[in-house]
C-alpha cells in the first residue's frame, strides 16, 4: 500500500488536535486523516523534532565548552609568561629542566566556576601534571604559525648559565665587600643590630646582590642607583643614619659623617663587580631569557592569543 504523506497543514492539524490532548480516533473524525496516517505521522515529526533540539543543546554546550577552551589556554599562557619572566630577586637554586617543569605541578586557576578537586596531594599533583601539559601542547598546536616554540631552548641555556654562575658571583660578592670593608676598624660595631640580626656585612652583601640584580636586568650599571641611599632618622631618642640597600636596611650610629660614606663604598662594589666575567656572563643569559619572554608575551598576550585560538584547532578542542 502506498504511503499517505500529509501536508504540511494536515500535519499542523494533527499536532494541534493531538497536543490538545485528542485521541487518535477523535482526529480522525475532526480531520478526515486515518488515525494510523496521524499517528505515523506525529511520531515522526516528534522525532525529528527530538534531533533537532538535540542538535541545539549540543551546538549550545560547544560554545560554552569552547569558551572554557579558550579561557583556559589564554590563563595557561599568561601562567606560562609569567613563569617564565625574570625573578625580581635572583633564586636559581634549580636547573632549568626543574625549574619549568614546577609549572606542570602547579594548580593554575581555571575559569569562574570550574570544579576545583581536592583529596590526596599526589594524585592532585598528577592530574595538574596531566591538564597542564595537554593545555601546553593545545597552546602550541594553536600558536604554530606565530610562535617559534624551539625559542624555549634558548630561554633554558640562560636559566642553566645562571644556575651554574650565580652561586660564584655570591662568593665573590662576600669576597669583594670584605675586602672593602674589613679595613675599616670596628665596622660591624658602627650598626645598631638586634640578636637575631646578621652581621652587617652579610646584610650589605644580600642588598648589594639585590641592587647588583637589578642592574643586570636593566642592562645599566646604574640603573639601580637609587636602591643605594642614606638618611638621617631618630630610633630611641637618638639620630642615626638609616642606610638602605636594595631590600636591606643598616642603621649606623658611628662614623655617620665619614667620608666616603658607606653608600659610596657600596657603589664601589657595584662597579667593581659590574666588570667581572660572571656578571658579563650573566648579563648575556639574561637577555638571552628576556628575548624569548618578550616573543612569549608578543603572542600569548589574551588579546592576541584569542584570534588565534579561534581560527585553528588541536586535538583537544570541542567538537
Amino acid at each position: 500500500m502506498k504511503r499517505v504523506d500529509l501536508t504540511p497543514e494536515q500535519l499542523e492539524d494533527v499536532i494541534r488536535y493531538r497536543q490538545g490532548g485528542l485521541s487518535w480516533l477523535g482526529i480522525q473524525n475532526a480531520t478526515g486523516i486515518s488515525r494510523r496516517v496521524a499517528q505515523r505521522s506525529y511520531e515522526k515529526w516528534q522525532k525529528a523534532r527530538s534531533i533537532r533540539e538535540l542538535e541545539n543543546v549540543r551546538v549550545k554546550v560547544g560554545e560554552v565548552e569552547f569558551e572554557r577552551h579558550l579561557d583556559a589556554l589564554s590563563r595557561w599562557g599568561e601562567s606560562l609568561v609569567d613563569h617564565l619572566s625574570l625573578p625580581e630577586y635572583p633564586d636559581f637554586s634549580t636547573d632549568a629542566g626543574t625549574y619549568f617543569f614546577s609549572l606542570m605541578e602547579k594548580d593554575i586557576p581555571g575559569p569562574p566556576g570550574e570544579e576545583i578537586f581536592t583529596g590526596r596531594e599526589d594524585r592532585a599533583r598528577a592530574r595538574n601534571i596531566r591538564r597542564n601539559e595537554l593545555l601546553f601542547e593545545s597552546l602550541k598546536e594553536h600558536t604554530a604559525e606565530k610562535m617559534r616554540w624551539d625559542l624555549l631552548t634558548d630561554w633554558m641555556e640562560g636559566w642553566d648559565t645562571c644556575h651554574r654562575v650565580f652561586p660564584g658571583l655570591m662568593t665573590l660578592t662576600g669576597e669583594v665587600i670584605g675586602t672593602t670593608f674589613n679595613g675599616l676598624p670596628g665596622f660591624d660595631e658602627w650598626f645598631v643590630t638586634g640578636r637575631e640580626q646578621s652581621r652587617p656585612l652579610e646584610i650589605l652583601k644580600e642588598g648589594i646582590l639585590d641592587v647588583l640584580w637589578k642592574a643586570i636586568v636593566a642592562g645599566e650599571v646604574n640603573a639601580a642607583a637609587d636602591s643605594i641611599q642614606s638618611e638621617k632618622v631618630e630610633l630611641n631618642k637618638e639620630e642615626i643614619l638609616r642606610i638602605t640597600v636594595g631590600l636591606q636596611n643598616l642603621f649606623q650610629r658611628d662614623n655617620r659623617e665619614m667620608d666616603p660614606s658607606v653608600t659610596s663604598y657600596c657603589r664601589g662594589v657595584i662597579d667593581v663587580l659590574w666588570d667581572t666575567g660572571e656578571v658579563k656572563e650573566i648579563r648575556r643569559a639574561v637577555e638571552k631569557m628576556e628575548g624569548v619572554v618578550g616573543a612569549l608575551e608578543g603572542v600569548l598576550e589574551r588579546e592576541m592569543v584569542r584570534p588565534l585560538i579561534l581560527r585553528t584547532r588541536c586535538r583537544i578542542c570541542p567538537a
